[in-house]
């Protein structure tokens, strides 16, 4: 069975985290619709000889994402369109940890569960903040399908995924029984 799973929230609110905390009990593969974004930040940062100690520079991303869309606007699903065809036979959770409201409908034909975090900006050590007014922002635009919480410790964040898990896979299971009769 394979469940594709998008996770929603500001920057900076637990999405990647969620990512990893699920790798720890489940079979996943993290596809980041950004991905290109990210490359060109690394690229942009190698010619000015930069050195970068894995923080973020979300006003570069912020910019590179608009001009991308503006220029072709289906770049960016394109490129993950192709990485998600290469597994579509996976067997656990595709995640994708970086939806925006111009995504939501390319991935919700394809079938995945949004899933929106509940918290607070965390303290990430970025090079430069993104805009949290920009138009590719999350503004609670993105319609979702659970919510999970992220008010407190890390252990906390781990438990209410998990707890989450648990009521999706068994939905999820009971669906897929459902369309087999």
């Amino acid at each position: 069975m394979t469940i594709k799973i998008s996770f929603i929230a500001p920057s900076e609110y637990g999405k990647n985290t969620a990512v990893n905390i699920l790798k720890e009990r489940f079979r996943l593969i993290n596809i980041k619709l950004a991905l290109p974004l990210y490359k060109l930040q690394e690229d942009f940062y190698r010619f000015i000889r930069k050195e970068m100690l894995g923080e973020q520079d979300g006003e570069l991303l912020q910019y590179y994402g608009s001009k991308i869309r503006k220029e072709n606007s289906n770049f960016l699903i394109d490129e993950f369109s192709k990485k998600l065809k290469n597994i579509e036979n996976f067997d656990g959770i595709i995640t994708n940890d970086d939806c925006r409201p111009p995504d939501y409908q390319y991935l919700k034909e394809k079938g995945f569960i949004f899933i929106k975090i509940n918290g607070f900006k965390r303290n990430r050590i970025d090079h430069t903040k993104c805009d949290p007014k920009c138009k590719l922002e999350w503004h609670n635009q993105i319609p979702c399908d659970y919510e999970v919480n992220n008010y407190g410790s890390m252990q906390e964040y781990r438990v209410n995924l998990f707890k989450l898990m648990t009521k999706i896979l068994a939905k999820e299971a009971k669906d897929e029984r459902k369309y087999q009769i």
